[in-house]
């Protein structure tokens, strides 16, 4: 596997162009991965794009030569919304919807949501780090950083999409893809609710606005497991 590495904000990245890494780039790829002039890395512009590089010096600062543009993967909206948990299992659920093609992450405040939403700095370095890790040139768009959202705003959000929510009722059912199987390369959203479950008002508004209750099977399972799995289970989908 390629070690991948960020070009500067706002560079020309285009095959041919030769490239100054930042100080923390240049940290990461010289001193943390000990890589030497002639390693061939994969370069992300943190916005889509996706190139192989080449190490061509390593003073100071690394420098890179960028290669030839690398194929894109199409993936549908893939809408997580998070019924917000403490930080620690936020930025851990974010690493995880990252990694599994959540397109977008709402933060929603639940009735029994705990702690607040991490900074956003925090947030960045979460993601760039998961980006790292798979090589997946976007990170999800994520809303409510400032201010969680409501249940009742989040669920007219990408309203068009079906929806589908963990529910712990369901517990003694087998976990899998729900009754009506989701057709596949469809867009989807999809809702995890706090650790401390779901109100009966809130599974009301969710019944009522579309959303199709999801078993993951007979355990309690903490809100980054959940998102893994109920992720997983909808993307065979």
């Amino acid at each position: 596997m390629s070690v991948r590495v960020f070009a500067p904000p706002d560079s020309a990245t285009r095959p041919g162009t030769r490239l100054i890494l930042d100080g923390e780039e240049s940290h990461y790829l010289l001193k943390v991965r000990r890589q030497r002039v002639g390693a061939q890395l994969q370069l992300l512009d943190g916005v889509g794009g996706s190139w192989s590089a080449t190490l061509i010096a390593a003073g100071a600062r690394a420098e890179i030569e960028v290669g030839e543009t690398l194929p894109g993967v199409q993936t549908p909206e893939r809408v997580l919304l998070l019924g917000l948990p403490d930080a620690p299992a936020t930025l851990e659920s974010l690493t995880l919807a990252s990694e599994l093609a959540a397109t977008e992450v709402v933060m929603v405040r639940c009735a029994r949501s705990q702690g607040r939403v991490p900074s956003a700095s925090r947030i960045e370095r979460v993601l760039r780090a998961a980006q790292r890790q798979c090589g997946r040139p976007q990170p999800p768009a994520i809303f409510g950083v400032d201010e969680p959202w409501p249940l009742a705003r989040a669920l007219t959000h990408r309203a068009a999409l079906p929806g589908y929510f963990a529910w712990e009722a369901l517990r003694e059912a087998d976990a899998g893809p729900p009754e009506e199987p989701h057709p596949r390369g469809v867009g989807l959203r999809l809702l995890i609710g706090p650790e401390g479950g779901l109100e009966e008002a809130e599974v009301a508004a969710l019944r009522d606005a579309g959303f199709v209750p999801l078993s993951l099977g007979p355990w309690v399972l903490r809100t980054p497991t959940a998102v893994t799995a109920g992720l997983a289970c909808l993307l065979r989908r």
